[in-house]
């Protein structure tokens, strides 16, 4: 447990550093681009992520999870994931001209090649960063994607200050990669694993089809509704709904990141020692529902004051938004865990099976939903996310048997601290006649009582993931005193 705290922990400073670069990168573009130019963006991305995200059918997380791994296993990761990066490449880059057409966006050929020049080169970064989460060395891990995150943003920022426009998303896409794959042969310079090899190819494939197809949805999930905003709206509107995505993403960035990041390791970890995981899924249920629920709500509270200052006052029209996905985001908790516990349980078919029915049935929902306008779009959120959260309760049910009234306790305790996590933001808003459109003060006020009453109420109520409060204060508080003391003695 205490190597999975070391994990937690250096995956928490990963998400965190990629956090902070990704809040700084949306408040400096957001103000230094047009809604249309960073929906052109969107599009591209969107179109490049859905078509790499194919090479997980090989995914070098086979490597995790498999008991004895040798040199052969890992140059047949390698060689099969460059090899699928290329094809996916050349698909792009052929394919340019006719998607530019499709979207009438003549700018999408050069930005939707660069992609597939990058695409190929992060290709060799994913076996060595698979090998790097297998041993739970997770302060690797964080150095290449938070400095691999920091070039992106740097990047793109100063094309867009050369005036390079939404083309600077893809210079800086370009430039993250190659520094991604400089920084993971500095860490792991196995340079044996370039020599080609098939030896382990049937594994990789048992592993990965499963992964691929379930990865692939979920990059679909994600991108296909700016995508078909992008055909049928003004590309205004695609602007619009990303940024108010992004905007309620970051609770998840923030809190949420980290667990899904170590979870799969740590389940296989207790899997391999053979010891139940049941206790472990609840307990981290309860670590979900304690931090994402109040930080949620207190988003759909705050979501003004937060798109200002995230934003700027121009994006104001995506405020609603930000309220409407917050709200529904409530009935996402489980859905984080529900591949990590499958395939370390070897449920790679049931984790397939799960992601498919709640991805694909979602995705028709949201689609409809997109020819009705962007409201419509969002408020379908009610409809696919509490859908997709019974799904996963059901699906992990059959691998780790747990009772109903097991997780109620859990979801109750952690209600509990929810209610008292937003009593403060709701008195600040009735102070304010319940106008949503807080000043900045009233926000930080609103976020100071929030904090306060989250961690009384861990406390009162002893809710598990106060043990995690206190290791945290066990650990830092003699590094801070002694510095506080240093300081005095200077």
């Amino acid at each position: 447990m205490s190597a999975v705290r070391r994990a937690f922990f250096m995956a928490i400073l990963e998400q965190y550093s990629q956090v902070i670069v990704s809040v700084a990168m949306i408040t400096i573009l957001s103000r230094m681009l047009s809604s249309s130019e960073i929906g052109i963006a969107v599009i591209g991305l969107g179109i490049g992520t859905i078509a790499l995200t194919v090479r997980e059918f090989v995914t070098s997380e086979y490597l995790i999870q498999r008991g004895t791994l040798t040199r052969e296993d890992i140059r047949t990761s390698f060689t099969l994931t460059l090899g699928f990066s290329m094809a996916i490449g050349c698909a792009l880059f052929f394919s340019a001209p006719f998607l530019s057409r499709f979207y009438a966006a003549p700018e999408l050929l050069a930005f939707i090649k660069i992609l597939a020049f990058a695409g190929v080169i992060d290709a060799a970064v994913c076996p060595i960063v698979a090998l790097l989460r297998r041993d739970l060395t997770f302060g690797a891990v964080t150095r290449i994607n938070a400095i691999g995150s920091i070039t992106n943003a740097v990047a793109t920022i100063a094309f867009v200050a050369l005036h390079f426009g939404f083309m600077s998303f893809a210079w800086g896409t370009l430039a993250s990669a190659v520094v991604r794959m400089l920084l993971a042969f500095h860490t792991r310079p196995i340079f044996w694993m370039l020599n080609p090899c098939l030896k382990s190819w049937r594994a990789a494939f048992a592993f990965g089809s499963y992964k691929g197809a379930s990865t692939l949805l979920d990059r679909s999930y994600e991108a296909l509704p700016q995508l078909v905003l992008g055909r049928i709206m003004p590309l205004t509107a695609v602007g619009l709904y990303n940024r108010a995505n992004l905007v309620c993403g970051l609770p998840d960035k923030i809190l949420l990141s980290a667990i899904f990041s170590v979870a799969f390791p740590a389940f296989a970890s207790e899997v391999r020692a053979e010891r139940d995981v049941k206790a472990a899924y609840l307990r981290i249920i309860s670590y979900i529902t304690a931090l994402y629920w109040p930080a949620t709500l207190a988003m759909a509270i705050l979501a003004y004051p937060i798109v200002r200052i995230a934003l700027g006052p121009q994006w104001s029209e995506t405020a609603p938004l930000v309220q409407i996905f917050a709200l529904a985001a409530l009935f996402w908790f489980p859905n984080i865990l529900t591949f990590p516990v499958l395939v370390a349980m070897g449920a790679n078919r049931q984790a397939f099976e799960a992601n498919f029915i709640g991805r694909g049935l979602s995705m028709l929902v949201i689609c409809a939903a997109s020819f009705f306008g962007l409201y419509a779009l969002a408020l379908s959120q009610f409809i696919v996310l509490p859908f997709q959260m019974y799904l996963s309760l059901v699906y992990v049910r059959r691998q780790v048997p747990f009772a109903w009234g097991e997780l109620f306790q859990v979801l109750y305790r952690s209600g509990l601290v929810t209610m008292y996590a937003i009593a403060g933001p709701l008195l600040v808003l009735a102070a304010n006649r319940f106008q949503f459109d807080m000043s900045i003060a009233q926000a930080c006020i609103a976020g100071l009582l929030s904090a306060i009453g989250w961690l009384a109420a861990l406390a009162y109520f002893r809710h598990p993931f106060f043990d995690e409060v206190e290791n945290i204060a066990r650990i830092a508080m003699p590094a801070l005193l002694a510095r506080i003391n240093t300081a005095v003695a200077k």
